[in-house]
């Protein structure tokens, strides 16, 4: 096996950028006036599920649609204004994106975000050509199910068991693993620990080509158990 037979998964909040502080201080300014009981710790916990799942979480109840709706706009337009100036992408990890597009890789991102958000961030820190496709989970059940990299293993022609998901929260991981991927923890926001994921990272600074190697040999060997 080669590596232009994989499919790259990227998250992208947490784990091709840094955002946490950015989508935390959105959330507290949409928030502002409302007697509710959110935190940063409540906010951490469920870092990486779409606004579906996390809005009534926040809020302590279930709205209806249009408070819902306005609730959601209201602050993914605060998180897209702030963008530019607030986050940033982790270090090295325009190297690694460049490693896989030299080597043939398929890429593509799977985020929870709505896909405004996903455009803004490919278009505002110019990495767009690096993915074959973008994928919103936004209006699916929300991670640790897999669906969201499963349809992208659909849409990139690759089977889930070539495809491999660079993640940084523990629901992310768990959705990887669901869907039958290798999982790569990514420790910015979630800390993981050994077996946690398939492979743990750290940095981005480093070069790629060693754990691009070891989770070949893990795919390889996943395929003679399972025969």
């Amino acid at each position: 096996m080669e590596i232009n037979d994989l499919a790259i998964l990227w998250d992208m909040d947490g784990t091709i950028l840094d955002t946490f502080d950015l989508h935390y201080e959105t959330w507290q300014e949409t928030f502002a006036g409302r007697d509710i009981n959110f935190n940063r710790e409540i906010f951490r916990s469920h870092f990486g599920a779409n606004n579906r799942e996390t809005v009534p979480i926040y809020l302590g109840y279930e709205p209806d649609d249009s408070t819902y709706t306005q609730i959601a706009n209201h602050k993914e337009e605060l998180f897209r204004q702030q963008l530019s100036t607030k986050a940033r992408l982790f270090p090295g990890v325009n190297d690694w994106f460049a490693y896989f597009a030299d080597h043939g890789a398929k890429q593509a991102i799977a985020s929870s975000a709505n896909m405004e958000n996903i455009e803004k961030v490919v278009d505002a820190f110019g990495i767009r050509h690096y993915f074959d496709i973008l994928v919103s989970g936004e209006d699916l059940p929300s991670k640790p199910a897999p669906d969201i990299f499963l349809r992208a293993a659909k849409n990139l022609g690759v089977p889930p068991e070539c495809c491999v998901v660079f993640e940084d929260s523990y629901h992310g991981i768990n959705a990887a693993k669901a869907a039958g991927m290798v999982s790569v923890g990514f420790a910015s926001t979630a800390h993981f620990k050994p077996g946690d994921a398939d492979f743990i990272l750290h940095t981005y600074a480093q070069d790629p080509a060693p754990i691009i190697q070891r989770i070949l040999h893990l795919i390889e060997t996943r395929k003679l158990i399972q025969r």
